[in-house]
């Protein structure tokens, strides 16, 4: 998938509320520019969706148990020095975003989300959503790569 880098103002404010935003905002939201960014085209996937590289570090957040995996995409988040952290901080931008976009669109036991995340959203989560519910395809995946490529770590609340 080739991302357009929109350089302009038009998400510069969500960027900002995101990274502003509590971790399991910044996951809410990051579930819901995946999930939206499949929607908007299905056969369009990022190149990096098959990186074995991606792979290997699906796989390790798979080997954690179910209940431990959303702390740890949290801790992701945090930037605390973990195993999982530093192979998800050796994805270059791209193959983080396939990373994002898999777990988030996956149909499997992977799945970054469970339904019940998704619901009774905080008024947080709800300003950022309704935002981004309001732009473009280009706009999100901007959005997308800008939250993944900026080294900003969320503080632990």
């Amino acid at each position: 998938m080739t991302t357009a880098n929109l350089n302009s103002q038009q998400v510069h404010g969500s960027i900002d509320r995101f990274f502003a935003a509590s971790a399991q905002t910044q996951l809410v939201v990051l579930n819901y520019v995946a999930q939206k960014i499949h929607r908007a085209s299905n056969t369009a996937t990022p190149s990096a969706f098959f990186s074995q590289t991606v792979q290997i570090v699906i796989k390790q957040l798979q080997q954690l148990p179910r209940e431990d995996r959303h702390s740890a995409l949290e801790e992701i988040l945090h930037g605390v020095p973990t195993r999982l952290t530093e192979a998800y901080g050796g994805l270059d931008t791209n193959m983080k975003m396939a990373f994002w976009y898999r777990l988030a669109n996956s149909r499997r036991d992977e799945a970054l989300l469970s339904p019940s995340a998704l619901t009774g959203w905080s008024q947080e989560q709800h300003m950022l959503l309704s935002d981004l519910e309001t732009r473009d395809s280009n706009e999100l995946v901007s959005f997308l790569r800008q939250a993944v490529a900026d080294s900003q770590v969320v503080e632990i609340a």
